[in-house]
């Protein structure tokens, strides 16, 4: 698989409504912290569905709604938030690989993804 480039990442990015951005930026945050476990598929649904959760708007009565809206959601956005995920690690991957040498943090590689969000 080719690396994305920035235009690519940025086009990817571009329509998705806060909500979606704040799941892919903690996507891309859990991702960054726990490099070595981002090909296991259960771990990363599981981040997903989590993220889901905290990024809010989930209107419900009670805890049974909560769970069927949020598999709702996923259910019609999982593919997307996930693509846009992995596009933007590995982008960001790329960008600091120059940086290696000299050092960067967890910040610094935050900074340099949440870059790639449009305005």
């Amino acid at each position: 698989m080719a690396v994305p480039t920035p235009d690519e990442v940025r086009f990817a990015l571009a329509g998705f409504d806060a909500r979606h951005q704040k799941i892919v930026g903690g996507l891309l945050a859990v991702m960054i912290k726990n490099p070595t476990r981002v090909r296991e598929r259960e771990w990363m649904s599981e981040q997903l569905t989590e993220l889901t959760l905290l990024a809010g708007e989930i209107e419900a009565d009670a805890a049974h709604e909560a769970v069927q809206a949020v598999q709702d959601f996923l259910r019609v956005h999982s593919e997307e938030l996930l693509r846009g995920a992995f596009l933007l690690f590995q982008r960001v991957g790329v960008d600091m690989a120059e940086r290696v040498k000299s050092g960067f943090t967890f910040e610094d590689a935050m900074k340099c993804g949440l870059g790639y969000f449009v305005p």
